[in-house]
């Protein structure tokens, strides 16, 4: 769950941390772009650091209702219409960022701003149902937590088939009670979620798209 996260969300910094090093790119790897930095270290130490699981979990710790799963299709189907059809802001920070990563690979030294174009452009790419649930005044973390545990059950196909995946793997440690509360609500979201999983994927496939990043 965690490492499908952090693909969705890093995908853009990974591909720029090398044009960044300047800006401090490879201490974030900790915090995806789209929170803020919300989990980086403090300035000065020596290594990254992870924050405790219980504060990295964004998912929800209590199966989902009819309302959550209500709440989640209304933001994805307007998502994937959005990157389908492109405002012209969105379009624009695509564009940007496009032209960042042309002048990097030239060399050209990117400027203190470039950074923020990078994260507006990672949303648009790759989060846009969060660009949606904000314009919407839905509460980030509580739609984060419904997204999480939608797709830590229903992930995007492709991307599943790309790294291999064939679900969670096995904890080389005795399972957490934190563990255990997640895999049984996994459990229920999955026998929750059967009746909307063809239409869930296909909006993934749309809205977390690693095609949709700027190259």
């Amino acid at each position: 769950m965690r490492t499908e996260r952090r693909f969705r969300t890093l995908g853009l910094a990974i591909t720029l941390c090398g044009a960044l090093a300047f800006a401090g790119c490879g201490r974030k790897e900790t915090a995806p772009l789209s929170e803020g930095g919300e989990n980086a270290p403090a300035t000065g130490s020596a290594e990254p650091t992870e924050a405790p699981l219980e504060q990295q979990i964004e998912q929800q710790l209590d199966p989902l209702t009819k309302g959550d799963i209500a709440l989640y299709l209304k933001v994805m189907r307007a998502a994937a219409s959005r990157v389908k059809n492109p405002a012209t802001g969105d379009q624009a920070a695509l564009e940007a960022a496009k032209k960042i990563l042309t002048g990097s690979a030239s060399g050209r030294v990117p400027a203190p701003d470039d950074v923020k174009t990078l994260e507006r452009a990672n949303l648009v790419a790759l989060l846009m149902d969060q660009v949606v649930a904000e314009e919407m005044k839905i509460d980030a973390r509580t739609y984060r937590g419904i997204a999480e545990a939608v797709e830590s059950v229903v992930q995007n196909p492709a991307l599943a088939v790309a790294s291999g995946d064939g679900g969670e793997p096995t904890p080389d440690h005795a399972t957490t009670p934190l563990e255990k509360r997640l895999r049984d609500v996994n459990a229920a979201n999955h026998q929750f979620l059967k009746p909307y999983r063809e239409e869930i994927q296909r909006l993934i496939a749309i809205v977390r798209n690693p095609a949709n990043l700027p190259k």
